[in-house]
């Protein structure tokens, strides 16, 4: 991870960190042949990331517990950050505006803590005042599973839990890519499959 602190253990393996470098360079795309490849040349199969999704269960930080396919239905927005990545600190406030415009037509967000401690990602929650739901998950859970090149990552899901986007980067394209694809499956249109290179943090 490029935005850890000084001292601080890196949460995820070297060979990811290789990735994470690369990305920072070349970006994130969603491949039209139907899978979420990075810039580093590590492949995600929508099909294992759904798998994980559906299977996983997270915790939030008050320590209540969210089956993530439980939200089958929903269109669901979930963020993988930490309190110690400075391109997260810029995108939570823009997601927690997107999840309280989406909340009563049947979307959400969800934030994916990587902190080891839990109170960290809590902190950071009340010092920013977001109300959208923060759960952690520490880094050996679901970011590991899914072998993340870096922080934030975004994975967007369409009603039946299918990955509609995956994508990595803080910078306005990339949100404004995420809202409207989220905005786009709400209203009912097709995923579908996308090409979208957006600028890694």
């Amino acid at each position: 991870m490029a935005h850890a602190r000084h001292g601080t253990r890196r949460p995820l393996s070297r060979a990811t960190l290789g990735i994470a470098v690369a990305a920072l360079t070349l970006g994130v795309a969603w491949a039209s042949a139907g899978r979420v490849t990075s810039a580093g040349g590590a492949g995600m199969d929508p099909e294992r990331v759904r798998r994980e999704l559906r299977t996983h269960t997270l915790r939030t930080v008050d320590g209540r517990s969210l089956a993530l396919g439980s939200l089958k239905g929903e269109v669901v927005v979930v963020n993988f950050w930490a309190s110690w990545c400075a391109p997260c600190r810029k995108e939570l406030p823009r997601l927690d505006a997107l999840h309280a415009s989406i909340a009563n037509d049947g979307g959400r967000v969800v934030a994916v803590s990587i902190d080891r401690e839990a109170r960290n990602a809590r902190r950071f929650a009340k010092t920013h005042r977001l109300a959208l739901p923060i759960y952690h998950d520490g880094p050996d859970g679901l970011a590991r599973k899914l072998d993340l090149p870096h922080v934030p990552f975004t994975i967007v899901l369409d009603r039946d839990g299918s990955v509609a986007l995956a994508t990595g980067g803080a910078d306005h394209k990339t949100l404004e890519a995420i809202a409207a694809t989220t905005r786009r499956l709400l209203a009912g249109s097709p995923a579908g499959a996308q090409t979208i290179a957006v600028e890694a943090p």
